[in-house]
């Protein structure tokens, strides 16, 4: 474990405690990871809308990077905003130069415009564009999440100033944010003010602040977030507003945010064995690429099998399941190792070089021998 000298106001400091990434990473939040992507590879194969409402992986994905973002941040100062940028960026960059191959086939851009619009595969400040092929949504729609990433870490390095100088009114501001802009019937730029809430939710894990507040009052916090939340959610859906959490303005930061509340703020013991292990560490050494290439996986497959299984037939979600699972892994083979050069790492085919890779058991042993102690 490692302290930290948190600011506060007045030019008062205190002391807070974090995991020293030098020792162990912190493996709890690696399992909530892992559980945020399987379920989002798990929705956009079988479309299962309950699935967002059970679990808002995007506000968790973002609670999480928060939470490591102000690790960073305190270990590195601002230089961590280019090291986030290159662990984004480098993965994101393959995948760009892959995708324009295959649209190449079908698109050429047309006018300045079009060609100008290239740019945002560079730096993606906005979703970059795809053409007119009736497929290539495929290889765009999930990019918003690299879009609102960017921004946030962009912005990390302010926000993180602003929130430990007044942490609740920066969260409140940010959980009513989004919910004006709807009211106000804005759109640019939602999807940074709907997660921005969960974001400064990861700041105030990392600062420990989550923990300082009783049960009870929590408890209460939370449980006003996921009604008002969820009852928000439920309307959207019935009535056929939206069809997912992401397009729910207002009501998606609500419900996230109760999630993420409970989710930073409990804490279980984990000293698992080694095959959870060895899976939380690939999965987490290799998140952007399973992102990136799981939606034009399930395309794929889906594209395969719609002529002869009907989509919601049990037989079809399994074998589309195990079709974008292989096809995704393939993926994580051929353009994996880019993961690792972007995070200076050894470059391996699974991630094992991965900082922390032989950590999990060596924290397991030394757990366990304090106990026989």
């Amino acid at each position: 474990m490692s302290r930290v000298v948190i600011p506060g106001r007045g030019g008062a400091a205190r002391t807070v405690t974090s995991a020293d990434p030098t020792t162990h990473r912190d493996r709890y939040l690696d399992l909530l990871r892992t559980i945020a992507l399987g379920r989002v590879v798990l929705f956009h194969v079988t479309g299962w809308v309950w699935l967002s409402l059970l679990v808002p992986a995007m506000g968790l994905m973002f609670g999480i990077a928060g939470s490591l973002m102000a690790a960073s941040l305190g270990r590195h100062g601002p230089s961590a905003v280019l090291r986030r940028l290159r662990r984004l960026l480098l993965p994101f960059w393959g995948f760009g130069v892959i995708t324009l191959a295959v649209l190449a086939v079908r698109w050429r851009p047309q006018g300045v415009g079009e060609w100008a619009g290239l740019v945002w595969w560079i730096l993606p400040l906005r979703v970059p564009p795809v053409g007119g092929p009736s497929w290539a949504w495929g290889f765009h729609i999930g990019l918003w999440y690299i879009v609102t990433y960017l921004w946030l870490v962009l912005f990390s390095p302010i926000l993180l100033r602003v929130f430990r100088r007044w942490p609740w009114p920066s969260i409140g501001f940010a959980t009513v944010l989004p919910i004006g802009m709807h009211l106000a019937g804005t759109r640019t730029g939602y999807f940074v003010a709907a997660y921005l809430s969960c974001w400064l939710l990861g700041f105030a894990h990392h600062d420990r602040l989550l923990h300082r507040v009783p049960w009870r009052w929590y408890g209460c916090l939370v449980a006003g977030l996921a009604v008002a939340g969820g009852t928000w959610v439920l309307t959207a859906m019935v009535s056929g507003v939206a069809v997912d959490l992401n397009h729910v303005a207002g009501g998606t930061t609500l419900w996230s945010m109760a999630l993420v509340a409970v989710l930073l703020r409990v804490r279980p013991r984990l000293v698992g064995g080694v095959p959870l292990g060895a899976v939380l560490r690939v999965v987490n050494a290799r998140a952007v690429t399973i992102y990136l290439w799981h939606i034009p996986a399930s395309l794929g497959i889906f594209v395969l099998l719609a002529p002869v299984l009907p989509y919601t037939s049990a037989v079809s979600i399994v074998l589309r399941l195990a079709g974008v699972c292989l096809l995704t892994a393939g993926a994580m083979l051929l353009f994996g190792w880019i993961e690792d050069v972007a995070a200076r790492r050894p470059a391996t085919l699974l991630g094992s070089g991965a900082p922390g890779g032989g950590r999990y058991r060596h924290r397991a042993r030394h757990l366990r021998a304090g106990r026989r102690r």
